[in-house]
């Protein structure tokens, strides 16, 4: 095995390693015991090594290559450890494919953590999703309609999730210590039956949010009518963050049904 406390994070990576004890229960204690999980960016292994006592089947998505050949080693003496070496954007979709993880845990890099979130949510799991994120990101995820931080990724996230803000994490319980707060955010399956196709939910918001400042009108200009918006239900003069995720879902299927 190797030794976790050594190494510098590597900015290029944004790794900010948690450190905060309490923290780290909470976050492995959000995952119920025996459950096959997946963890992305373990890192030093702070949250991995509670999962690894806690979870039955754990599988590591790690970039770093460094802290890869240490998890290589340690997977090679721990018969419930799997380590997937690689780009979690290249290889999430087919690592959960291979091996059907209930939940999904990880501290997501800012840099990526938009197109992550989206690829996250599309994803039906049975159990669900312990995220970390900068605050302000998760404070956007967890925002309801109507809200100013309401956004693309408040709606995805609803598609097969309900979102509760789990703990608030300040820049200390970090090393090194980022320069913001940070947020772990809690998604479990709402249970009801989407309804629209999630690829069709992401195209219709992605050109929907396009212009937060515009009418949803003007961001849907020659593709609805006036005769098109009554008959969804939607004042086509509403802006983008005050439609709900059932305005969405009823715009998508509307505009998947008319190409």
């Amino acid at each position: 095995m190797g030794n976790f406390d050594q190494g510098r994070a590597k900015k290029s990576l944004g790794q900010h390693f948690l450190v905060d004890r309490s923290a780290i229960a909470r976050i492995a204690a959000a995952i119920p015991e025996g459950a096959s999980t997946l963890e992305i960016g373990p890192g030093r292994g702070a949250i991995t090594e509670s999962l690894l006592k806690r979870v039955g089947k754990l599988v590591l998505i790690e970039k770093d290559d460094d802290l890869a050949a240490m998890w290589q080693e340690r997977a090679e003496s721990e018969d419930r450890l799997t380590l997937v070496h690689g780009d979690v954007m290249q290889c999430l979709l087919p690592t959960v494919a291979g091996h059907q993880p209930a939940w999904i845990a990880g501290n997501l890099p800012y840099n990526i953590s938009g197109p992550l979130s989206a690829a996250l949510f599309s994803l039906h799991l049975p159990g669900g999703l312990v995220l970390m994120y900068q605050r302000e990101v998760a404070d956007r995820i967890n925002a309801d309609a109507g809200s100013k931080t309401y956004g693309g990724l408040s709606v995805l996230a609803r598609h097969f999730y309900d979102v509760k803000r789990l703990l608030v994490l300040p820049p200390g319980a970090f090393n090194p210590p980022p320069k913001v707060h940070s947020a772990v955010l809690l998604l479990t399956p709402h249970g009801r039956e989407p309804a629209c196709p999630f690829d069709d939910l992401q195209r219709t918001v992605r050109q929907g949010f396009a212009h937060r400042r515009k009418t949803i009108n003007n961001n849907f200009r020659g593709d609805m009518s006036a005769e098109d918006w009554a008959s969804v239900g939607i004042d086509p003069g509403t802006r983008p963050e005050r439609l709900d995720y059932p305005a969405w879902a009823r715009l998508a299927t509307f505009l998947t049904a008319k190409v």
